[in-house]
């Protein structure tokens, strides 16, 4: 059975049975209380088409799309969600892409353009492929790549899998850092104190670019302030802040769910910039995931050299185009001339 809906209430619903284990929210940015702050905010003028399928043994997965006249897309915006994917129950993924074409089909659907996808996604392993063998047209092209690596059990074993020379400059940087004053570290994870850090993280993330500034928009505060309030109720927030000689030098906002810790954003106060505060924020937030046990380090979106400095890994993603009519080669107008 498959359930159409222009509503986030199942999605809700859906994630509140999580404990139970019957479907896999291991995608950060599809989750109910990110995708409510991206419709409160930025989205508000979208449409929403979430499918939802159903089997006698429960629900097999869930699709949150968006639909533009005969377009679907994912649910969120691109440019403050790093990648998407399906929901689906392990072992049941294909199951749950054949259940949402059909739902994508009575609903009138006639393009889907799906992206930032990885490689694993359920999107590319099981849907695509579905949607090849129905004689519909698809096209697949990478489009950037997100960063992230495995975690080992402690602080000096992270050490030892980075290079001697970033091993040093690890080191260097730290001890510099220590040598100019008191250092304080801290994490910020409560409800109640999240407005406050929001401020603190706003004035950092402003004071050292000027497109920082400049994307920093009030309508961007507000986005932020929905998306911060909303994951740290539900224990999926962590500020991080580093302070020197007790003034504010650093912040990074990330978002920790039990396994996995994502650098979301960062900023630091410029006139630090000489002490290499901004990277030794993210360096302690590093240490921070392993010494509490979290198994993999997400740097997302964006190639900079720092990420891979400190140890991660190249992963690609990629965009999945779709013409849901079987047996044409017909494309959406917007994608014509579209890289």
């Amino acid at each position: 059975m498959v359930e159409v809906t222009d509503r986030l209430d199942t999605l809700w619903a859906l994630w509140e049975t999580r404990r139970e284990g019957l479907l896999r929210w291991n995608t950060l940015f599809v989750l109910p209380p990110w995708l409510q702050a991206w419709k409160d905010t930025l989205g508000s003028d979208d449409t929403l088409c979430v499918v939802v399928a159903h089997e006698a043994e429960g629900p097999s997965g869930v699709l949150p799309l968006v639909r533009r006249g005969s377009l679907g897309l994912f649910a969120g915006d691109p440019n403050v969600c790093d990648y998407f994917d399906a929901v689906a129950a392990p072992g049941r993924e294909k199951t749950a892409c054949r259940t949402f074409l059909q739902g994508l089909w009575q609903e009138g659907l006639e393009f889907l353009d799906l992206w930032p996808l990885r490689p694993q996604s359920t999107i590319l392993t099981h849907l695509v492929p579905l949607c090849q063998e129905a004689g519909c047209a698809v096209d697949v092209s990478p489009t950037d790549v997100t960063v992230d690596m495995a975690l080992p059990d402690s602080w000096e074993a992270y050490l030892s899998h980075l290079s001697g020379k970033q091993r040093h400059e690890v080191r260097r940087k730290m001890r510099r850092l220590e040598e100019a004053g008191s250092v304080s570290f801290s994490a910020v994870t409560e409800p109640e104190k999240t407005e406050e850090a929001l401020e603190r993280f706003f004035h950092l993330f402003q004071s050292n670019r000027e497109d920082k500034a400049r994307f920093l928009t009030e309508t961007m505060k507000r986005y932020f302030r929905a998306l911060c309030h909303g994951m740290s109720r539900h224990g999926l927030l962590r500020f991080c802040f580093l302070d020197l000689n007790g003034a504010p030098a650093a912040a990074a906002l990330c978002f920790d769910d039990g396994e996995t810790v994502y650098l979301y954003n960062n900023g630091y106060d410029a006139a630090y910039a000489h002490l290499s505060v901004g990277l030794v924020n993210k360096i302690l937030t590093i240490k921070d995931a392993v010494e509490r046990g979290r198994r993999r380090y997400e740097f997302l979106r964006g190639d900079e050299t720092y990420k891979l400095r400190l140890g991660g890994q190249d992963v690609p993603l990629y965009r999945a185009r779709i013409t849901l009519e079987a047996g044409t080669t017909r494309r959406h107008p917007a994608w014509n001339g579209a890289s």
